[in-house]
């Protein structure tokens, strides 16, 4: 995630051109996983677009009855578009917190990236407070972008029947240098999944739409 505005946002340009050729059949090996009928499985579809940063993201992951968690993403800024190709497992330590540790391979066309993220979801459903969130570590294996850390959203929101309202908060760590961005949130949930508007500021500004669908 190579400019400022990169590391402000997470993770745009060309979309990964050299690569479509080698990710196609992990992509469809995925999509037919996820749209096959599991009892207790469930998919979501995930997009996200911050204005003023032109932030992108695209996401489909599928979770099996047993806890496997499949997932493929797209994220995009101005100079740096990543797919991120990945599977992990559910762990649920107490009662209402869910921890998914993540392991994906990524790829870039811009920097020649190559590379591994470790990470983990978090889900938080305790006492009317949610919680939400993705951090990770990418580790480079080739290309001109080198590691580094970050979270994507981190939100925690107070549940008042449909509607929810909190802070959210993400950060990038790359060379020495850290970003933040950190703001209220609004997200109201429906029979289809969840609209959210956040509003975040700090080394950028940024107002977030996302939009979340469950199957």
């Amino acid at each position: 995630m190579g400019s400022s505005r990169a590391r402000a946002a997470l993770a745009s340009g060309p979309w990964l051109g050299d690569t479509r050729r080698i990710m196609r059949q992990p992509i469809l090996l995925l999509a037919t996983l996820a749209l096959a009928p599991v009892a207790g499985a469930q998919t979501v579809v995930e997009a996200r677009y911050g204005a003023h940063t032109e932030y992108r993201f695209v996401d489909l992951s599928h979770t099996l009855a047993s806890g496997l968690v499949l997932d493929a993403l797209y994220t995009g800024v101005p100079g740096l578009n990543e797919l991120y190709l990945g599977a992990g497992g559910q762990l649920h330590p107490i009662k209402g917190l869910t921890v998914t540790p993540m392991a994906y391979a990524v790829f870039a066309k811009e920097l020649h990236e190559r590379g591994v993220t470790l990470g983990a979801l978090i889900a938080l459903d305790l006492g009317g407070f949610k919680g939400a969130g993705f951090a990770g570590h990418f580790i480079r294996v080739d290309g001109d972008n080198p590691d580094y850390d970050f979270a994507d959203a981190l939100d925690l929101t107070r549940a008042i029947g449909k509607w929810e309202a909190g802070v959210s908060t993400g950060f990038f760590h790359q060379s020495g240098e850290w970003t933040w961005l950190v703001g209220p949130t609004v997200k109201r949930n429906d029979a289809k999944g969840q609209w959210a508007v956040s509003a975040r500021f700090g080394d950028d500004t940024e107002v977030r739409f996302l939009r979340i669908f469950v199957f």
